[in-house]
């Protein structure tokens, strides 16, 4: 494999960046892409390889933005293209096949030209001192240019936000003292996959959806030892859902409400 890059950034003024890159990559095709031949149980599909396939070789571009005003407000965008030539990518068929131990759908590793290209943007924001804010948008696109039409397993855009509030003075009870509070709002909203053909795939891309979530975390003072500890809740309103790049949704939704717990011990 190679990888080389090269990059230039011009400082606006104090506070703007802008930078640019680009980059040559070739990777060789791995083992699995090119001798898969049976069931994988971990998806539940079959996976065959192509012994045949080329070396895979990109150049990619990426154009950035960052804006950083003081320590109360950041903004960064990353604009990118990347050309392909023998994209390697696992492809949906047209075949359930029968085995002993069920059907299964059947996946094949191909090879194509290709372009991917998309947009990220993030900002984080502090309101009240105490209190943080967060905001990133995803976009991205692919292209099979060899057959005219879109990319598989090309994640939809998503949108995430999310709000901490922050105590960094300590809170003295009478038996417990904390210290470094965190309480963390965030939700995640993830469109449906539009850019693709019914035909290139065994069902239809999933229905967009929308996550919530819940953290809370902080240091427990004792007289000789100091916890970090910390709930997380997951999916919080236990929201049916399929992860369009999740291979069980052929199966069934996605993981309902899940909470998280855990204790670090420094001493």
């Amino acid at each position: 494999n190679i990888n080389a890059t090269v990059g230039f950034r011009q400082d606006v003024d104090e506070r703007q960046t802008i930078t640019l890159n680009a980059g040559y990559t070739t990777r060789n095709p791995g083992i699995h892409e090119l001798y898969g031949g049976g069931l994988h149980q971990g998806v539940s599909g079959i996976e065959e390889g192509d012994i045949n396939l080329d070396s895979e070789t990109s150049i990619k571009t990426t154009l950035g933005y960052n804006l950083q005003w003081g320590t109360s407000f950041s903004f960064e965008s990353v604009l990118y293209y990347q050309s392909f030539n023998d994209y390697i990518f696992l492809s949906p068929t047209d075949e359930v096949r029968l085995t002993i131990r069920g059907a299964f759908p059947v996946f094949k590793y191909e090879q194509t030209d290709a372009e991917i290209y998309g947009l990220d943007i993030s900002s984080q924001f502090t309101l009240f001192r105490s209190l943080l804010g967060r905001l990133k948008y995803s976009f991205i696109k692919g292209n099979d240019l060899d057959n005219d039409i879109p990319l598989v397993n090309i994640p939809p855009m998503n949108l995430y936000g999310s709000l901490t509030y922050r105590i960094g003075h300590a809170l003295h009870g009478k038996k417990i003292n904390l210290e470094d509070l965190e309480i963390q709002w965030n939700n995640r909203y993830v469109f449906r996959q539009d850019d693709l053909l019914p035909e290139q795939d065994f069902v239809l891309p999933p229905d967009a959806y929308n996550l919530m979530g819940l953290m809370a975390s902080a240091n427990l003072i004792l007289p000789k030892y100091k916890l970090r500890i910390f709930v997380k809740v997951d999916n919080l309103l236990n929201t049916a859902y399929r992860d369009y790049l999740n291979r069980w949704r052929y199966f069934a939704d996605d993981m309902g409400i899940s909470v998280t717990a855990g204790i670090n011990l420094k001493f």
